[in-house]
């Protein structure tokens, strides 16, 4: 209808000269309309004096009009022109076809050069007397499931044909828009010339949309314009048409969530999609695509994916009005995860199910394989109840700890609550026999027969050795093979459990060289196995030699001695003492171990002015030994005699020599000699008053000191006779055993 409007309005031209001359032609009339009059003039922007004004229609001259005169000449009947110094001015009484054409005007010059305006085409109009509806549905329409034809048609003739629109009214807003314009189909009838009756036609097909693709309901009038809007023909139709809705748009979801780059799945587990299309008329049809394969159609689509579809894009496709009118999803690709199913326990690509055989101490390399799964799957590795390794294969090496447990492998990748196992396989463990445990040492008497028995075992069919060798000599002492038995229908199958064997080695205990180190072993192809034992001479401590009191004083008492073989074993010497030579009490103990050298003891709180009897013994483990040779007599100093503590001391060497006897010789003497010398030191090193009162003890009530090794602080007399600057390791070196 805009293009009608244009039309009509270009209602005079206007041409400007060279010279400054302006030519305007104007029509006086909106809607030239056929039997009514027009007006038209034709100004000039100066007088044009003795020049004149040509009206033209088409290449015909209609008048001339002179400047000088203001008069015009002659002109077609039922044309009037008039002239003044502004223009020239026109009126056709009746209009009529024959007056259309391209009308303008031109400024003639007496002095040449004439200056035209541009045309003005002229159409007379023949307006009809309406429009009718002439195609009408009797009930309303929607076009989500009909077509609809609508139909307008002029009443009387009309010229020029006139351009028809086809206008929507709103029946939710009442608001009009234009739908269409066409230009409708003209028949003669009872026209004349170029009149015509025309008829405009309105095809509403299934699922027609609207421009603004909405859901609208309303009614269609058809309708032609006019420069004159007074003069515009609208005609109604009466039933309301409901427009489609064409799909807009396709989204691809899961659970309510939109997919776009990446829908993840598992295989053999059904998923459902939806494809959602928002509002449209009518429903939408709905395909589904893996890649350019039809999957399925419809709002939703559930669905096992395989392994196949990995990597694969899936959507969804929609339309409803027009089926090349395609709306796409997203195009997400699919990442589809392949549970782990099965796990099977490989050694060197071969199934492992019952038994694993296997070497101790050399590396094993298993696999564990799970077939097509994805993500990759985490693997791990268990012997028995214990994690041992992880990933696709494992290297270890067993120990015998591993035998008869069981070994498999684990794997899971989309859900480690649901792990799937490999066949468990029992370990066989072909290993190094070996030997149980087995005392290190044994004690034996000389010439007498000893036993050594030792266990071990082994778990193949393997031939063991045994060998027994004796470290002083390094001389094979025995060597023997053992067969195993094992049932032949258990092949190489791990018994439950692993059978023990016993040796048993015995031995004469005839020489000094028979006791010591023995070596005992046991082998196979796989390794081997071995132990030490040691063979004790079962001996007493010997006696304790050169025992001897080093220092007399008022109330106690230090004594001294060299120990004598030990036999290998910790030995404890024990000081006695008597009153009466008869009962005897336990008054020190010192724990010496198996180290030769002088050892001491201090007995403390004697009575004073009493005669003691000592003696010496040492034990360990196999029992007591002999007393030592001599057994001093000592006689304490009496209280607050002072002047006679020389004579005391004498007569303690005295009293010594005599309980010895004769038969010890130099020894005896010597022993004198030093209690002697000791008794003088004593008296010449003693305090400058040696006399104290204090009240006796019984030998019940005695107090003891005593070390392991000797002291300086217990043996003054010996370490007062050695250099000052002496350490104490540098003093046992001095002393040298008798």
């Amino acid at each position: 209808m805009d293009s009608i409007l244009t039309y009509f309005s270009i209602c005079c031209c206007v041409v400007m000269s060279t010279d400054g001359v302006t030519l305007i032609l104007e029509m006086k009339s909106i809607l030239p309309l056929k039997g009514s009059s027009l007006e038209l003039s034709c100004r000039i922007s100066e007088p044009f004096n003795s020049n004149g004004i040509v009206v033209w229609k088409g290449a015909s001259r209609v008048t001339l009009c002179y400047g000088d005169s203001y008069l015009c000449d002659f002109y077609k009947i039922g044309y009037s022109f008039s002239t003044n110094s502004a223009g020239v001015y026109g009126i056709i009484s009746s209009l009529t076809t024959d007056d259309e054409g391209a009308w303008r005007c031109s400024y003639v010059r007496t002095s040449g050069g004439d200056t035209y305006s541009n045309s003005l085409n002229l159409i007379v109009y023949t307006i009809p007397s309406g429009l009718s509806i002439t195609q009408d549905p009797n009930q309303n329409v929607d076009l989500s499931v009909q077509s609809v034809v609508l139909q307008c048609k002029t009443t009387g003739c009309t010229y020029p044909m006139p351009t028809v629109g086809w206008i929507f009214q709103n029946q939710a807003t009442s608001q009009e828009s234009v739908y269409s314009t066409n230009n409708p189909t003209g028949m003669q009838e009872n026209c004349v010339t170029q009149e015509k009756i025309y008829t405009s036609t309105l095809n509403l097909t299934l699922y027609t949309t609207l421009n603004d693709n909405t859901d609208k309901t309303g009614t269609f009038a058809c309708r032609i314009e006019y420069p004159d809007s007074s003069r515009n023909i609208n005609a109604y139709a009466s039933n309301t048409v409901r427009f489609s809705v064409r799909v807009k748009e396709a989204v691809l979801q899961q659970n309510n969530q939109n997919i776009t780059e990446i829908l993840t799945v598992t295989s053999s587990e059904p998923v459902t999609l939806t494809c959602v299309t928002g509002s449209c008329r009518p429903s939408s049809t709905i395909d589904w695509y893996i890649g350019f394969q039809k999957r399925g159609s419809g709002p939703s689509l559930t669905i096992t994916f395989s392994n196949m579809d990995h990597n694969e894009t899936i959507y969804c496709q929609a339309y409803n009005t027009d089926p090349s009118k395609l709306v796409s999803s997203s195009k997400p690709r699919l990442f589809v995860q392949v549970r782990v199913t099965e796990v099977v326990l490989q050694q060197n690509n071969q199934n492992i199910t019952e038994i694993l055989t296997v070497t101790s101490a050399e590396p094993v390399t298993l696999t564990c394989v799970t077939g097509t799964s994805r993500p990759a799957p985490t693997i791990n590795w268990y012997v028995g109840f214990q994690k041992r390794g992880s990933g696709p294969s494992l290297t270890i090496t067993f120990s015998n700890m591993d035998h008869n447990e069981m070994i498999y492998c684990q794997a899971y990748n989309t859900d480690s609550s649901r792990p799937v196992l490999s066949a468990k396989s029992r370990l066989f463990l072909r290993a190094a026999p070996k030997i149980l445990d087995v005392s290190p040492d044994y004690k034996g008497y000389f010439g007498k027969y000893i036993m050594i028995q030792f266990d071990f075992y082994s778990n193949t069919k393997e031939n063991l050795t045994v060998t027994a060798r004796h470290s002083n000599s390094n001389g094979l002492i025995s060597q023997g093979i053992i067969r195993p038995t094992l049932p032949d229908d258990l092949g190489d199958s791990p018994p439950v459990p692993a059978p023990d064997f016993r040796a048993i080695l015995i031995i004469s205990l005839s020489s000094k060289n028979d006791f010591g180190q023995y070596d005992l072993e046991v082998k196979n192809s796989i390794g081997s196995d071995s132990k030490s034992v040691r063979i004790i001479e079962q001996i007493t401590p010997e006696k304790p030699l050169n025992f001897h009191a080093t220092s007399i004083q008022e109330r106690q008492l230090s004594l001294t001695w060299l120990s004598g073989y030990h036999g290998g074993f910790n030995q404890t010497f024990v000081v006695e003492i008597s009153l009466d030579n008869i009962t005897w009490n336990n008054v020190s103990q010192v724990n010496a171990g198996n180290r030769n050298g002088w050892y001491s003891a201090t007995l403390l709180d004697l009575i004073p002015g009493s005669e003691y009897y000592l003696r010496l013994y040492a034990y360990n483990i196999n029992g007591r030994g002999d007393f030592a040779d001599i057994q001093p007599i000592i006689r304490m100093f009496k209280e607050c005699a002072c002047a006679s503590s020389l004579e005391v001391s004498a007569s303690v060497g005295i009293s010594v020599g005599g309980a010895v006897g004769v038969g010890v010789g130099g020894i005896v003497l010597g022993i004198i000699g030093i209690i002697i010398a000791f008794a003088i030191r004593r008296q010449l090193h003693g305090p400058k008053n040696p006399c104290f009162r204090s009240k006796g003890k019984t030998v019940d009530e005695i107090h003891t000191y005593s070390n392991t090794e000797m002291n300086p602080q217990t043996v003054k007399p010996i370490y007062e006779e050695l250099n000052k600057g002496d350490t104490e390791r540098s003093v046992y070196d001095k002393i040298s055993p008798l």
